[in-house]
């Protein structure tokens, strides 16, 4: 009945649509009504209160999950379940409880979740190598985390980087044969990949599809890629084989919905009332409490009061900040550079000089093309806009409402490749270039700039883009505090193209998109290369673009670096224990050792599953 209507709506809409230029008060008054309606359903902006926040003072916790975005939320889910039914769970989460919002639902929706309420909004400082600007970063501030506000792409990486992670690291159990039944725990592929059922699983709660939307653009870049010569890859997801190749990126929705960490796991945890789990939103935490150097309990505000939650016996802390908020609540709690901490007049508990150090991302520039006048309409951004205005056109509206199908099923990136450039690393067999096929003009230089701009440009140009990202960087940053006030935020260095191998691979990953868009597929698409233009040429002009414009493809990690005892730089032992203390584990993104070659939020979940199984195995 639902799709009956919806085709019925649709029709009556390309009517509408046929008389657009004279009866334009229509389709305007059409999508208003579409979008009240929708944003009347969104769940509402939500934080605790400070009655709730002093109800969980009344009783002690088996354990503490401070953060409730990626990996918090899938460790509230294992721990009240299995093995874990009946321990007392509390979690606690700075950001707000609005993980149903419709721009949040909407895989598009992320045009108006970057910089928005919902995103930290971080802008990193001391830059070096990007002509003195600071490189904005989005973070969710949600539950779910960056789940929530991430691009949706959902790869892991090749077993290469996990082995790594244990040969050269010395993180033991982290290998690709361990890990990789991690990932398949959650998964329910829904894109055929899951015959190949040694890499791949149905019936998790994370789903993974492809996106049930292509934009004509981008069926033209898999043909370039062939004609270029370029490998095909259906699954970039199957290390049985080289991760190189051009194909559809896996993203992690379920029927056009974006699927993230709290309406997977979190939602139908809090839904069983056999479960001992409270989540506590718009709660800061302050520091985590100490009894000598053992974990005893968490300090936080909420609804501007403190309070102090307390462990049961035996308890633990589970810190899942991500890689910004995880070192600096660390820090704040007397853990980390001992120097650092003084100067703030913090206590120090345990001095690790590798708390905040080793911070890796994703470096990216894009390459972009604007097509011929007589191809108008063709863009992602001509379908989803009403011509001359910044409203949703009402068709693709519709087509996601009733069928969950169209443009706004997509983020916009969701094709693209692996590839290895004349930079890649001699001993290593993985790339060293992601390449993101957008099926769009590129508003600014920097890509994050467009997706941020475009929600108040009307008219924009249609075109097409090519964005290069060092997937597999050599740069390492780093986090500072700024304060010992825990509302500040602390001091992001990103350090960006410090090791001049990260502007190789862009280097040659523009160089690529020049390539693929002079391929027969495009030629009667490709207009006009606006960024960064064709006179940019020799390697000195490339690396000053990158330089002007380089920003971030979402990917931070690694400011509480996993290793072994010995390692005089880990943060954390492969069991996830901060080293020096008891009772407190970081089970999140910032551990990894080295950034894998894939998207953080797939890996941030299958470390989440392995610290649930280390956790309930100790208290055995």
């Amino acid at each position: 009945m639902v799709q009956t209507t919806g085709a019925l709506l649709m029709l009556v809409l390309a009517l509408l649509a046929a008389l657009f230029t004279a009866w334009l008060w229509i389709p305007i008054v059409l999508v208003v009504a579409l979008v009240g309606f929708f944003l009347q359903h969104a769940q509402k902006s939500s934080v605790s209160t400070a009655a709730d926040a002093a109800d969980a003072t009344r009783q002690q916790w088996d354990y503490i999950i401070v953060g409730g975005g990626t990996a918090g939320c899938l460790l509230a889910n294992r721990l009240t379940s299995g093995n874990g039914a009946g321990k007392r769970v509390l979690v606690l989460e700075a950001g707000s409880g609005d993980y149903n919002h419709p721009m949040v639902k909407v895989p598009a929706g992320v045009l108006k979740l970057f910089q928005g309420e919902k995103d930290w909004n971080f802008t990193s400082v001391n830059e070096t190598k990007t002509s003195g600007r600071g490189i904005y970063l989005c973070r969710g501030k949600v539950l779910g985390g960056s789940s929530a506000l991430n691009v949706l792409l959902y790869t892991r990486g090749d077993q290469h980087d996990y082995d790594t992670w244990e040969a050269e690291y010395g993180c033991v159990g982290w290998g690709g044969k361990d890990v990789l039944p991690l990932f398949k725990r959650h998964e329910d592929d829904l894109t055929g990949c899951a015959k190949d059922t040694k890499h791949h699983s149905t019936g998790g709660e994370y789903a993974v599809e492809h996106v049930r939307y292509q934009n004509p653009l981008s069926k033209l870049f898999l043909q370039a890629c062939k004609q270029a010569g370029l490998p095909s890859n259906g699954d970039f997801n199957n290390w049985s084989r080289s991760q190189e190749g051009a194909g559809r990126f896996p993203v992690s929705s379920r029927s056009g919905t974006r699927c993230h960490a709290a309406n997977a796991f979190l939602e139908p945890a809090l839904s069983d009332p056999t479960r001992k789990l409270k989540v506590l939103t718009g709660a800061r935490v302050r520091k985590i409490i100490f009894d000598g150097t053992a974990a005893a309990g968490v300090q936080f505000s909420a609804d501007e009061v403190t309070q102090i939650v307390r462990l049961a016996p035996g308890g633990e802390v589970l810190l899942t900040g991500g890689a910004l908020h995880s070192p600096q609540v660390l820090m704040l709690s007397g853990i980390g550079p001992k120097e650092q901490l003084e100067q703030h007049g913090i206590e120090v508990i345990k001095s690790l000089p590798g708390v905040g150090e080793n911070l890796q991302d994703h470096p990216a520039a894009v390459v972009s093309f604007e097509c011929p006048k007589e191809k108008r309409g063709i863009s992602v951004t001509s379908k989803i806009r009403i011509p001359h205005t910044t409203l949703p056109h009402p068709l693709p509206v519709l087509q996601w409402l009733f069928q969950k199908t169209g443009p706004l099923c997509s983020t916009g990136c969701d094709h693209g490749g692996f590839f290895r450039t004349s930079a890649a690393a001699k001993d290593s067999p993985s790339p060293d270039l992601q390449m993101r096929f957008l099926a769009a003009r590129a508003v600014t230089a920097d890509g994050m700039g467009s997706f941020t701009k475009f929600k108040n440009i009307t008219d924009h140009p249609d075109g097409f883009s090519f964005q290069s990202i060092a997937v597999r960087p050599k740069s390492r940053g780093r986090v500072m505090l700024a304060s010992a006030d825990p509302n500040v935020k602390p001091v992001v260095e990103t350090r960006y193209l410090t090791q001049k191998e990260d502007f190789a691979t862009i280097r040659e990953g523009i160089r690529l998109g020049r390539k693929l868009a002079q391929q027969p597929a495009f030629k009667d698409y490709v207009g006009p290369e606006v960024f960064p233009g064709a006179h940019v040429q020799t390697d000195k002009e490339l690396d000053a673009y990158i330089s002007d414009s380089a920003h971030t493809a979402n990917a931070l990690v690694g400011t509480c670096r996993m290793g072994p005892s010995q390692d005089p730089l880990a943060v954390v032992d492969p069991d996830m224990r901060v080293m020096g203390t008891t009772g407190l584990r970081v089970c999140d993104s910032s551990i990894m050792p080295q950034l894998p070659g894939g998207q953080g939020a797939s890996c941030t979940l299958m470390i989440a599953e392995r610290a649930a199984d280390l956790v309930l195995s100790s208290c055995t």
